[in-house]
């Protein structure tokens, strides 16, 4: 009897053991997404406190509290802010970016705020001039 209940016991224990498991495995692709999401957020709340955005590195340090997930990306160069670059609702322009996005293509932040992904080509066509 306990030799023809084994294959399912161990299929069972086999199936809720894949279910465990590094998380961020299933979130492969979003790396990027998320802080430039929260990114947006924090250029869409400067916008209605009438603040100024960032104009360059060392006025990050003031909203960083603000942006756990995109700050330091953007300081190790992950991810490219285009500097001053403020929240407009329709805004289409590209405020921030995955570096690999011109080459590879890659995940984008539009000034409304809307993070997609753009292929290499649509990236060149739309980037900053």
């Amino acid at each position: 009897m306990l030799r023809q209940l084994f294959p399912f016991v161990f299929a069972l224990c086999a199936g809720i053991l894949a279910g465990c498991g590094d998380s961020k495995k299933a979130r492969v692709g979003s790396d990027a997404k998320d802080p430039l999401n929260e990114f947006g957020e924090m250029l869409k709340s400067l916008a209605e406190e009438k603040r100024k955005p960032p104009s360059k590195m060392s006025e990050l340090e003031s909203v960083e509290p603000n942006i756990p997930l995109a700050g330091p990306k953007i300081r190790d160069g992950q991810i490219v802010y285009v500097w001053g670059t403020e929240y407009s609702a329709g805004g289409t322009k590209i405020a921030a970016y995955e570096k690999k996005a011109p080459s590879e293509g890659g995940w984008v932040l539009l000034q409304n705020g809307t993070v997609k992904q753009m292929t290499a080509d649509e990236f060149n066509a739309a980037k900053p001039k």
